[in-house]
């Protein structure tokens, strides 16, 4: 409670109706835990218009609270054990002095709407709740809060877990040191006690700004920046072998049939000269013999063709073997 106000007293049973208690518009500058807690069917909690700067060390222990209205007060920072009350559903913090949540909002995972609206939130948050100007942005809200609060938490248990290991390891180390050190001369053993004594001091100093940063940890959260730009390269790169790689196995593909469309032309084109000589000069006979293996119904297309080049070779022969002057 801040100095020089007086404690207000309101009488809760008179403000309580069926599930509901109302107490808005009372100038609180205290919530009354224990008698709120008396009233066990009290499940939704108006708080609205007061004069709360906290809510106190006890408030946590309103565990059946399902609706809770804290909207328009001076409230700077919540308890860091807000995530017990674990059935709540409706959270309204708006028009408040708050800047960070606590990470224990993780364990809100029944929450389902969340009004932030009018505090002054560090950019961090500011990003993860959003605008809440409607339904749907606080419904959004609640559901990014609680998530973000739960893998931060996970993973700074881990750290913190990691970090235990490692000083049990250190101080191990630093003990079998000091074991061997204690069979040298006392002048020595002085110096490694001064020694010990010195880094032993380092050593509280350091966990003491563990501790500390651990806590801010806790009640401020950061959002590292995600670096895209090597992924995004190194992406590229395998987009382009494997272009490349497609390409060469297409002109490989492309070559290969080329060549042997080649090959047979050039072997069909001999096969056919080789006929034509046989039929043209040497053995009819031979010739006549072949034909008969050619298909019927390319027989005399064949024969036409072959005899027509005939006829133009002998005329050809004919000509070149004549004299100018006859010609």
């Amino acid at each position: 409670m801040p100095k020089g106000v007086d404690k207000v007293k309101v009488n809760v049973k008179e403000r309580i109706e069926d599930e509901s208690c109302d107490l808005s518009l009372s100038e609180l500058t205290e919530i009354p835990v224990r008698e709120i807690a008396s009233f066990k069917r009290v499940i939704f909690l108006d708080l609205s218009s007061n004069r709360l700067v906290t809510l106190g060390r006890n408030f946590t222990t309103l565990t059946r609270l399902i609706q809770l209205d804290l909207s328009k007060n001076q409230i700077r920072v919540l308890p860091d054990d807000f995530g017990q009350l674990e059935q709540l559903r409706h959270l309204d913090l708006y028009d408040n002095c708050l800047e960070h949540l606590p990470l224990s909002f993780g364990r809100l995972r029944r929450l389902r709407y969340l009004d932030l609206k009018g505090n002054p939130l560090t950019p961090a948050w500011e990003k993860i709740v959003g605008r809440c100007s409607t339904l749907k942005d606080c419904q959004q809200a609640a559901k990014n809060t609680v998530n973000v609060c739960a893998n931060y938490k996970s993973e700074f248990i881990e750290r913190e877990r990691i970090a235990a290991q490692e000083r049990q390891l250190s101080s191990a180390q630093m003990a079998g040191a000091g074991d061997g050190d204690g069979s040298s001369s006392s002048n020595h053993s002085t110096k490694t006690n001064g020694g010990e004594a010195s880094k032993k001091s380092n050593k509280a100093n350091k966990k003491s700004k563990s501790k500390k940063s651990g806590a801010a940890a806790e009640n401020e959260l950061s959002i590292k920046p995600v670096h895209s730009g090597p992924i995004k390269s190194t992406n590229q790169k395998n987009n382009q072998k494997k272009k490349s790689t497609n390409g060469s196995c297409w002109l490989t593909a492309i070559s290969g049939v080329a060549f042997s469309s080649l090959m047979t032309f050039l072997l069909l084109f001999i096969i056919n000269v080789l006929i034509i000589y046989l039929i043209m000069f040497k053995n009819p006979d031979i010739a006549d013999k072949l034909v008969e293996y050619i298909p019927h119904q390319y027989r005399d297309w064949i024969l036409t063709k072959t005899e027509i080049f005939r006829l133009r070779v002998t005329d050809w022969i004919s000509e070149f073997r004549t004299p100018p002057e006859e010609h």
